[in-house]
């Protein structure tokens, strides 16, 4: 509703800003009989946006803003009702010194516009830094960033990448680790990292063993020679695909180092899907040095900023057909050569047809992050808020934050709605990833000390 709103802000903004157009309108309206119908008319109008909003306040601001709007078009029906000549002596004014009042109101439109791709969430923020459940959401504390996660073979065990950040939202990209969740108990365990040959990347790549790693998007997928190969995006100490072999030993499971792909220059990854023969796409999601003012231009306005890109063990070449604004999270339907890609700040899922191109499929949903793809479902995260509500949230100081998210479950092939699960003022926000397994909905986050999960039965 923001966006339509915005759009028509936008429209009503330029339009009055055309004197002719708005006069041939207005003058055959005052010349008439209709003043009275026409105050009728707004009250209907008023009566339906205040009905809209269920006749009261809300902490979003579009509700916010046709509550508004709604007062004022009743307030505009009874004055033509009943004060029909205050409507001619106004117009006789505003004939007289039209873009002395236009140009302002002009201004107010546009400004509203933005306000509305801006801001959305203008409720509560609670303070959720002790750990700990709701009657919503539960909580399993100890974790750093959860950021991206994948189910190990056995169900028993969840391994995900501890984020350790990227710019602009930090200064330089950071430290990172990985981490097991036990799901019998919520434990976390560090993995063992061994480091065997490079095997699976360029041979040009090369990584000191003592190097600590700055993992982000992840994928684990079993190869056709069924070793299990798990794929990470990495951001230290420098931009890399990094791939591992995962092996267990009973309840043990340990990762081995096989290789790893330096990023071009140009690039800055965000997560990656592999193919069974160890080639991989991954998304590309803006120029490394971007600042936060260009970043933000970004959010607001939609325009692209990243694409996909394909290594096929030897080079990276561009996805025809995958600009968008910051890609993000990316799947793999590898027998149907279809690629799905989410686009953060184009608020939209696409999918690629990757045999020529084209656009297959979209979504909108707001800010999607990682995906999965599972028993022909589509499970995403969606920041219910938009970029200026997070200031809200001091996270140089907290490191967690209550603003409103949703998780959406979608059909594989039609990218229907099959379920929506939102959730506001609880105890966990930023969500990234949401991961189904036993009627539960285990969800990671970019900027989080716990890992959520909640029940779906």
């Amino acid at each position: 509703m923001n966006e339509i709103l915005a759009i028509i802000f936008l429209c009503f903004g330029l339009i009055i800003l055309f004197k002719k157009i708005v006069l041939s309108v207005m003058q055959p309206i005052l010349e008439s009989s209709n003043i009275k119908l026409l105050g009728f008319l707004a009250l209907v109008i008023g009566g339906f946006l205040l009905y809209i909003v269920d006749f009261s306040w809300s902490d979003r601001m579009w509700k916010n803003t046709l509550f508004v709007f709604g007062l004022v078009s009743i307030l505009r029906g009874f004055i033509a009702i009943f004060f029909e000549n205050v409507i001619h002596k106004f117009a006789n004014i505003l004939f007289n010194n039209y873009y002395k009042f236009i140009i302002p109101l002009s201004l107010l439109f546009f400004s509203l516009a933005l306000l509305m791709v801006s801001r959305d969430y203008m409720g509560p923020l609670n303070d959720i830094d002790e750990c700990r459940s709701d009657e919503s959401i539960s909580v399993y504390c100890g974790f750093k960033n959860p950021e991206d996660m994948a189910l190990l073979p056995d169900n028993k065990f969840f391994i995900m990448s501890e984020f350790g950040g990227i710019k602009p939202y930090q200064e330089r990209d950071g430290k990172g680790s990985f981490a097991l969740l036990r799901i019998s108990d919520g434990a976390r365990i560090l993995p063992k990292i061994k480091f065997g040959e490079n095997i699976w990347g360029d041979p040009s790549c090369k990584r000191n063993p003592a190097d600590v790693f700055g993992p982000h998007g992840i994928d684990l997928v079993k190869r056709d020679d069924g070793l299990m190969q798990l794929g990470v995006v990495n951001h230290f100490p420098f931009e890399s695909v990094e791939f591992f072999e995962l092996t267990q030993n009973d309840d043990d499971w340990s990762m081995i180092w096989r290789g790893c792909v330096v990023a071009p220059e140009e690039n800055y990854f965000n997560d990656l899907s592999i193919r069974r023969d160890g080639s991989f796409y991954v998304t590309h999601m803006y120029e490394r040095d971007i600042t936060v003012n260009e970043w933000l231009s970004a959010a607001l306005f939609k325009y692209s900023t990243g694409y996909v890109l394909k290594w096929d063990n030897n080079n990276f070449n561009k996805v025809v057909g995958s600009d968008g604004g910051q890609p993000n999270g990316i799947g793999l339907d590898e027998d149907s050569e279809l690629l799905y890609v989410n686009y953060n700040l184009s608020d939209e899922l696409k999918v690629i047809n990757l045999l020529n191109g084209s656009s297959v499929g979209r979504y909108s949903i707001n800010s999607p992050d990682n995906m999965i793809i599972l028993d022909n479902s589509i499970w995403l995260t969606s920041l219910d808020h938009e970029t200026i509500d997070s200031m809200g949230c001091d996270l140089e100081i907290s490191v967690n934050c209550s603003l409103p998210f949703s998780i959406h479950e979608i059909d594989v092939v039609s990218l229907k709605k099959k379920n929506i699960y939102s959730f506001q003022e609880t105890v966990f926000g930023f969500p990234t990833t949401a991961y189904p397994l036993n009627n539960k909905i285990y969800i990671g986050s970019f900027h989080s000390d716990r890992i959520a999960f909640f029940q779906t039965d």
